[in-house]
């Protein structure tokens, strides 16, 4: 019989504005594609917000930027919808040599990412993840359209289109579990939370010829991708159809972000009242004695 993947875990009922999350998060119903593409190593380190943060290299001179849609349908702050624009790090665990230090990172399916955008659809998912993590995140429209064989992302914000990307629906597999290490950066320190996923349908792809992708060069996040990214040929190409995942983190607890959260409504428990006392009853009154008639 296999193990519920949420088993054991205590999560943890706070107040965020946009309605209530429980932490960690569960995600208990969902889709996602990747498409990871060569990139410019050194416009790579200038997009980074710390020098701790070293990109992964496929090649001397070749990093990797990861572009990921995800659909949930069901999880503890509602459904909605997130695109992720990640920078791939070397690994602290494996030796930062090019091409290993990723491979590495494939074999044990831990993959070091820094979250450079998050654009999400709903104002739970934008409040819980900036106030809690300082996850980059904006509310976009992020639309999925589905052929026969192929799914699509679109993703928007206020009418003007940023990008997009495309991919073959692929013959898929039980994987199981996998770990994204999301980098973060909160009051100008490295933050990081772990978002683990258990791939119950999905596959991945090497140097695949089925994906693609489309920048709009008139927006800003469009145009800078575009000029990062390198030749036309995708590195890998991550299809999960249907997975379960859990947001933990965040890891490191500065005193503000303490603060914070110890102050958010939920995260003590609440005093108990003291029963109020009923008022004692007063003592009835004696009635005066009857006076004996005069002789």
């Amino acid at each position: 019989m296999q193990q519920d993947f949420f088993a054991g875990i205590e999560q943890v009922e706070l107040k965020v504005d946009g309605g209530t999350a429980r932490f960690p998060i569960f995600y208990r119903e969902a889709r996602t594609f990747t498409v990871i593409l060569p990139a410019n190593v050194m416009k790579l380190r200038r997009m980074l917000p710390d020098s701790r943060f070293v990109p992964a290299q496929a090649v001397p001179g070749v990093g990797a930027i990861a572009i990921t849609a995800f659909e949930y349908q069901d999880t503890d702050i509602g459904p909605y919808n997130e695109f992720s624009i990640g920078i791939i790090l070397n690994s602290p665990y494996y030796a930062p040599v090019p091409g290993y230090n990723l491979l590495r990172q494939y074999l044990d399916r831990i993959y070091e990412v820094c979250v450079y955008h998050l654009p999400v659809t709903t104002e739970i998912a934008l409040r819980g993840g900036r106030d809690f993590y300082n996850y980059p995140k904006f509310i976009a429209d992020i639309e999925f359209s589905d052929s026969a064989g192929r799914v699509t992302c679109d993703l928007s914000r206020e009418g003007e289109r940023i990008m997009s990307i495309s991919g073959d629906k692929v013959p898929v597999r039980s994987i199981g579990e996998m770990k994204f290490m999301c980098n973060l950066y909160q009051n100008r320190q490295p933050q990081r939370a772990e978002f683990k996923l258990n791939v119950l349908d999905g596959t991945i792809k090497w140097l695949p010829n089925n994906v693609s992708w489309a920048f709009n060069m008139a927006n800003s996040i469009g145009r800078e991708l575009a000029e990062v990214v390198l030749g036309n040929r995708a590195l890998m190409y991550l299809y999960m159809p249907r997975i379960e995942g859990i947001l933990y983190g965040p890891d490191n607890f500065s005193i503000p972000l303490l603060q914070r959260t110890i102050l958010t409504k939920g995260f003590l428990p609440e005093p108990k009242k003291p029963a109020r006392k009923k008022p004692a009853k007063k003592p009835a009154k004696k009635k005066p004695a009857a006076k004996k008639p005069a002789k």
